[in-house]
């Protein structure tokens, strides 16, 4: 049976899958296949991506200097060392955060669930909160500052960072 999202067959299955989740990520804007593993690094005082955040394990800040306005939220997927988990691979994300968007600088911080390594990062700015891109009008980025291509996203080996230490920081732009 398929549900359908905006139906009651559609809230309750994203009742069961948010009650499946650990309850330290129940209400937030968290996915990905290490969402579980870095539940218990998050402060459910600070709101998600908070680098003021105490947390003694590896994270990467992601800077932002030119968020467009303060509308919707900006989408962060965190990928691992793996090009084969890139951007256009199902379930390849290990961490998303959607966090509301603010204009200007923007600071998310995320853990880093591996540990230092060679991460990479893929950003949106989901202006109208629907969680879906729109190639005409959000703005996108990549870590590096990679460009995407005519047909697609840039390679995993352009976006690719090496993490190290307790805070990696990264500046990306976001592309309008």
């Amino acid at each position: 049976v398929l549900a359908v999202a905006g139906t009651a067959q559609g809230r309750d299955l994203d009742d069961a899958v948010e009650s499946s989740r650990p309850e330290r990520l129940r209400g937030l804007a968290v996915s990905g296949k290490a969402a579980a593993r870095v539940a218990e690094r998050s402060d459910p005082a600070l709101p998600l991506g908070d680098c003021a955040a105490v947390d003694t394990a590896p994270r990467v800040k992601v800077v932002l200097g030119n968020v467009r306005k303060a509308a919707g939220n900006v989408r962060v997927s965190l990928f691992g060392a793996d090009p084969a988990q890139w951007v256009r691979a199902k379930g390849g994300k290990l961490l998303r955060f959607d966090v509301p968007a603010s204009r200007g600088r923007m600071e998310i911080c995320m853990p880093l669930p591996d540990g230092g390594g060679r991460y990479a990062v893929a950003l949106y700015h989901d202006e109208n909160a629907d969680g879906k891109y729109s190639l005409t009008s959000e703005g996108y980025g990549f870590s590096n500052n990679a460009r995407a291509g005519l047909f697609g996203p840039p390679s995993h080996r352009e976006a690719a960072f090496v993490a190290a230490g307790l805070m990696t920081e990264i500046d990306v732009r976001v592309r309008y």
